[in-house]
């Protein structure tokens, strides 16, 4: 099963897919993938908060820092854990943008169907993969072209992996809306 939650940059999602995560993992791990690389302060504070918050809790947490080896993970999974990949916009930009990939919209769109793959090989192996990814679009899509690029197969991969998730919500403020199907209690 896949679980997408999105929404704006502090909106709480992360707080709600973590979660859900034990929820749906009471006798497995949860792998947590840290995709966001404590590049400054404010960002060393975050991933500090999130590390404190999931020490406090019970659950087995493993977790994958970006880089990471998805195969290696994918091999990993046992049927009764969980996957939670915080956040899908940091990992996609990491992939899109090593060397050369963002350069036509072709490789773009290839780099795009690997990730969703991996995200699909995951979602076979264990109970469940949660993801959560930034709401980006309400500003509109800029002209230059990586960043299109960026934007343009980021929508596709937030389009392909709700057609796929058995349930997706919206966190606004703190408060999760479910868009589809039931959230796991």
């Amino acid at each position: 099963m896949i679980v997408f939650v999105s929404g704006a940059v502090r909106s709480g999602k992360s707080e709600i897919a973590e979660a859900c995560a034990i929820r749906l993992a009471p006798v497995g791990r949860i792998h947590y993938i840290a995709a966001a690389p404590a590049d400054d302060e404010e960002m060393a504070g975050r991933i500090r908060r999130h590390q404190e918050r999931r020490a406090a809790t019970a659950a087995r947490w493993v977790v994958w820092e970006v880089p990471f080896s998805s195969r290696g993970l994918t091999a990993s999974l046992r049927a009764d854990d969980v996957v939670l990949l915080d956040c899908l916009t940091t990992w996609w930009a990491a992939e899109l943008f090593v060397g050369d990939d963002w350069k036509t919209m072709k490789t773009a769109d290839e780099a795009a169907r690997r990730l969703l793959d991996e995200v699909r090989a995951w979602a076979g192996r264990c109970r469940a993969v949660v993801v959560v990814s930034n709401e980006l679009f309400s500003g509109g899509v800029p002209d230059d072209e990586g960043t299109f690029r960026y934007m343009k197969t980021l929508g596709w991969l937030h389009q392909q992996l709700v057609a796929a998730a058995g349930a997706a919500a919206v966190v606004e403020c703190g408060l999760l809306r479910v868009k589809k199907g039931r959230w796991p209690q």
